[in-house]
């Protein structure tokens, strides 16, 4: 078994965050804005102009029933027009406040289009993609976002998941390793990424007892992070339902895997969508 290489410089200098002005964007905002400032990295705001929302209220039979009345309206398009403009001027601000306040270097887009494609578009020249778990609709309550979920179907890597009630600032670090080459690449993000006293779980997946203890034998010799609280744990590589409890059971702040890994990408995929934590796809 290859000893991993443990790398401290950034690959990261670009980052993209999608902005709706929902919770758990401005979460990805706050987030993007901590990582550029720890990273030297610039940072994109990116606005969609939801396309459909525009086809949908030019429908004749489109009608919106307000809270103060029981009666239906049709919907006026100009004003919906003046309402994506200032959701746009909205996010453009808090995207000001926020990197003033970090002290990095920004811009910002607004696109019109289907919002996951737009996005995606936007941020392809990025080297992180930052979105919230899910966004404004009601139906991504649980689970991923359409955005989210089109950019893990299509391979945007590295791509940062976000909700409210989380920082980049101090949270924990729990990463799976399996020896691979994409759990090697997801170890080392982390090192990227880890502040001095930080506590990091280190989730080793062996085809058997012994070969998990030989991958934590290596990494304990390699890992040099100061002051950092290091925990190793075993799990049998295939159980992916032991995998998903005992993540829920560790509570860290920030999960961190590659679905390159041994794990089949369905089962890492399924994880990422069942598990409500910040996620971190190298």
């Amino acid at each position: 078994m290859n000893h991993p290489v443990m790398m401290k410089n950034s690959p990261i200098r670009h980052i993209a965050v999608a902005l709706d002005c929902s919770p758990h964007s401005l979460a990805s905002l706050n987030a993007a804005a901590e990582l550029a400032r720890r990273m030297k990295a610039d940072l994109v705001g990116i606005f969609v102009e939801d396309l459909n929302l525009l086809r949908l209220a030019a429908l004749p039979c489109s009608h919106e029933i307000r809270i103060y009345s029981a009666e239906t309206e049709k919907i006026d398009t100009q004003q919906l027009e003046r309402s994506l403009k200032r959701q746009a001027r909205e996010a453009e601000h808090a995207l000001q406040l926020v990197a003033g306040e970090f002290m990095i270097e920004h811009s910002f887009r607004v696109c019109r289009g289907m919002v996951p494609a737009e996005v995606i578009l936007a941020a392809q020249n990025s080297d992180l993609l930052v979105l919230g778990r899910s966004g404004r609709s009601p139906s991504c309550r649980k689970g991923l976002g359409s955005t989210a979920r089109k950019a893990l179907a299509e391979g945007k890597r590295p791509l940062l998941l976000m909700r409210k009630g989380f920082t980049a600032k101090e949270w924990p670090i729990l990463v799976l390793y399996d020896g691979s080459k994409g759990a090697q690449e997801a170890l080392q993000t982390v090192l990227v990424l880890a502040q001095p006293g930080i506590t990091l779980n280190v989730l080793i997946l062996g085809e058997t007892p012994e070969e998990a203890l030989l991958m934590e034998q290596e990494l304990s010799a390699t890992i040099m992070l100061p002051d950092a609280d290091i925990a190793y744990h075993h799990i049998p590589l295939h159980d992916g339902k032991t995998l998903a409890r005992y993540i829920r059971m560790a509570d860290s702040g920030l999960l961190v895997l590659s679905d390159r890994m041994r794990l089949p990408m369905e089962t890492v995929h399924t994880l990422i969508n069942e598990i409500d934590y910040p996620v971190l796809l190298v």
